[in-house]
């Protein structure tokens, strides 16, 4: 995905965040500027929100900005995203570094995204991101409401069945990114 810069006609990449709970599938998804450790923060924190609660445990892919050190056993969370964790009282679980069957889930809900959102507005045209994410949450609220094929209920209705009681409350105060340097 991308959008047009206004002043200079420049095409700008985009990332896609996509979250996912994973007894309900309820999915989340959101475009931002870049991998950064602040976007993937604001990122998360936008996911909670958006669920309304904080899991016991948050799976993320094995990138850099969640990940300083990779390990085939047990990767090394960085220190912002630790911070992140502790704030929202959950636990970071990083996948194993090329083993695509720890995150099935979202790697077919990513494939779903893309057949259901992503190619409907692949022609349209956006000017800022805040637009782009605007059409992505229209279209998500439909997604989400999409009754399965074997189950007679939707991704919003299992969630608020079944997994909403699970989580837990969100803190008062959303968490604020610190910065690190060494003297």
């Amino acid at each position: 995905l991308s959008y047009v810069d206004k002043q200079t006609g420049e095409i700008i990449p985009v990332e896609v965040f996509v979250s996912i709970l994973p007894n309900s599938q309820y999915t989340y998804v959101q475009v931002c500027a870049s991998q950064k450790k602040e976007d993937l923060i604001q990122c998360c924190t936008n996911a909670l929100h958006f669920y309304g609660g904080v899991p016991l445990a948050v799976v993320s892919d094995n990138l850099k900005s969640a990940v300083s050190r990779s390990s085939k056993y047990e990767a090394q969370i960085n220190r912002s995203f630790k911070d992140f964790a502790s704030h929202y009282g959950c636990v970071v679980n990083p996948t194993r570094a090329y083993s695509p069957q720890d995150k099935a889930l979202v790697e077919n809900a990513v494939h779903l995204v893309y057949q259901r959102i992503y190619y409907p507005i692949r022609d349209m045209t956006f000017f800022s991101l805040e637009e782009l994410n605007q059409e992505i949450q229209t279209r998500l609220v439909h997604y989400n409401q999409l009754l399965f094929q074997r189950k007679e209920a939707s991704r919003v209705e299992l969630f608020q069945s079944v997994e909403r009681q699970y989580l837990k409350p969100l803190p008062c105060i959303s968490y604020q990114i610190k910065d690190y340097t060494r003297a």
